[in-house]
């Protein structure tokens, strides 16, 4: 009686001990919400372009910034016009926005290091570049 006795001693300290224990599980991973870029200033220079494009150098010369956030990103003239990109490769972001008529694509490349800005029109040939400083 007495193997019994501690053999069923044993057993509710086990069945005790395992009822108290709680199970380690890992909690669950957050959703990854998209998280904004720091900005990133552009002043945009001309390249060899036609005389036609000289009319758009003033306008495209001061500081453009840009911010990505997630699958989008924004670009923003000096003048407070903002502009919606959207992701077409890994860290690429492009738009297009019209200036006085004219269809300007804009190519901010957030992958590569140095940070680059394109604007071109392919139409007349224009194009203007600029890398984060």
């Amino acid at each position: 009686m007495r193997n019994s006795s501690c053999v069923l001693v044993m057993i509710v300290a086990i069945t005790a001990g395992c009822s108290t224990q709680q199970a380690s599980t890992p909690p669950a991973p957050a959703a990854a919400a998209p998280t904004a870029s720091a900005p990133i200033q552009f002043r945009v220079v001309a390249e060899r372009n036609p005389a036609g494009c000289t009319r758009f150098d003033a306008a495209l010369s001061r500081v453009h910034t840009f911010t990505a956030t997630g699958d989008t990103a924004s670009v923003t003239s000096a003048g407070g016009i903002t502009s919606t990109m959207t992701r077409t490769a890994p860290g690429i972001y492009t738009t297009d926005f019209s200036l006085g008529g004219t269809t300007l694509r804009v190519v901010a490349d957030s992958s590569s290091s140095p940070k680059t800005l394109a604007v071109t029109e392919p139409r007349l040939g224009c194009r203007w570049s600029a890398v984060a400083p």
